[in-house]
């Protein structure tokens, strides 16, 4: 695992979480030995808190954007009701035919709607979605957010995950990618229709909903 999340804290954490299901074990080790950048795994904290997520919101419609070789898919699946539409969106056809590989004698590659090519052209095909994971290109998370907004349900969740870019958007780097990741963070968090929280897990994770009308 990479160092930068697995610190003392986060081992605690993961160690006094659920434990994964061994499915996602044998993902992670696939992972490693199939990939380029295997550290793309969103991991056991982070994929035990989208699992007890979805348990809780018991969203209709999941939006995933970003597959990779399919952890954070299982997690959003596995507590989902019968009836939920999970879509996930990979750009890079290698890595999607890798994750179909795993998961093709597996239940849930019958639960997902498997889609290779860029998100961007299609959110506008989806409404009223109840659950975003967006962990797809980062330097497209501002038109991720844009479009995936207006296509939100009014109690629906956008997760943007790598948010705190292992820790350089509070270290002074002026690299590109974390200047990026930076100006998002705080595009999103001066936006007046939604509400904000950052959550520490792994990378960072960004919760973002729509604020309620009260009056």
């Amino acid at each position: 695992m990479h160092p930068d999340w697995q610190n003392q804290i986060h081992v605690y954490c993961e160690n006094y979480s659920s434990s994964e299901p061994e499915v996602l074990q044998k993902l992670t080790q696939y992972t490693w030995r199939k990939t380029v950048n295997p550290r793309q795994l969103s991991g056991h904290l982070q994929g035990r808190f989208l699992s007890h997520l979805v348990h809780t919101l018991q969203p209709k419609k999941i939006l995933e954007i970003g597959s990779f070789t399919g952890y954070a898919t299982f997690c959003l699946a596995e507590n989902a009701l019968p009836e939920t539409q999970i879509t996930t969106i990979e750009a890079d056809a290698e890595i999607a035919y890798k994750a179909q590989e795993f998961w093709k004698d597996k239940e849930l590659s019958k639960r997902v709607d498997w889609q290779v090519g860029n998100a961007l052209d299609v959110i506008s095909n989806f409404s009223e979605i109840d659950l975003m994971f967006i962990d797809a290109d980062k330097h497209n998370y501002r038109n991720y957010f844009d479009l995936g907004l207006s296509q939100l349900s009014d109690r629906g969740v956008m997760l943007f995950d790598n948010t705190l870019w292992s820790g350089k958007v509070v270290s002074g780097e002026q690299d590109k990618d974390t200047l990026n990741m930076h100006e998002f963070n705080e595009y999103i968090s001066q936006h007046p229709d939604v509400m904000v929280s950052i959550l520490p897990i792994r990378d960072g994770l960004t919760w973002v909903s729509k604020k309620p009308k009260r009056f």
